[in-house]
């Protein structure tokens, strides 16, 4: 399992990444916690349909693309057309789940964009909750796919949660449920950290909480918690 925890423009990014194939030891999961130009911070996750070395293939494309993409400039609903279009191009059918945010911390704006990806997690004091999910098809389906953008402003002391399947599928339950359970580790978590440790404990908390659901597939969950305004 690979473990991080580290700070991007003011963004404290934390991850856990596992891989099924432990003999490969690559997997299709991705995640990315960018410095872009400007001070503005890349998060995103994405899932390529599959495990394996042709997977783990296909994801470093798709990750390598997604950075260039929003080092260029490109917003993330732009970003997940391009990266739709080549998966689309491909003789053989290969598909991809991904969400992409660009966050401003000098407006604390949180612009994103989905491709038949789980929706992002938001937590504070007030609960748990994801949020508004802009319509978008999984990567690989249809060339002329659009993917339109969802803003959000992200209060002090708010934390953003993304996640493949892996982290919330489990074979005896709705992928629906998973994604409550998760929910409901992060509001224990938070629930756990004393007030004046919130920002710093929960983040910790979740991660290793909420890890994982299916052992039999491969899983990254990433959180987010702007620390610098």
């Amino acid at each position: 399992m690979v473990t991080t925890d580290v700070a991007v423009n003011g963004v404290r990014v934390g991850v856990r990444y596992a891989v099924a194939d432990r003999i490969a030891g690559v997997g299709g999961d991705w995640f990315l916690g960018t410095a872009l130009p400007g001070g503005d911070v890349l998060l995103a996750v994405g899932d390529v349909m599959g495990h394996g070395p042709d997977a783990a293939g296909t994801m470093r494309q798709l990750r390598a693309s997604m950075t260039a993409l929003a080092l260029a400039g490109d917003e993330p609903g732009v970003i997940l057309a391009a990266l739709n279009r080549m998966l689309c191009r491909r003789r053989a059918t290969v598909l991809a789940t991904a969400v992409c945010g660009r966050f401003r911390p000098a407006d604390r704006m949180l612009v994103w964009a989905r491709a038949g990806h789980l929706p992002i997690l938001r937590a504070n004091t007030d609960g748990v909750g994801p949020l508004r999910q802009p319509p978008g098809m999984a990567l690989g389906v249809e060339p002329c796919a659009v993917y339109p953008q969802a803003a959000v402003r992200i209060e002090p002391g708010e934390l953003l949660f993304m996640y493949t399947d892996g982290v919330v599928e489990r074979r005896d339950q709705a992928i629906d449920q998973g994604v409550q359970g998760l929910a409901d580790d992060v509001r224990a978590a938070m629930r756990a950290a004393a007030p004046a440790e919130h920002l710093d404990r929960a983040l910790d908390g979740v991660l290793d909480m909420a890890w994982r659901g299916n052992l039999d597939d491969d899983a990254c969950l990433l959180a987010a918690e702007p620390v610098a305004w």
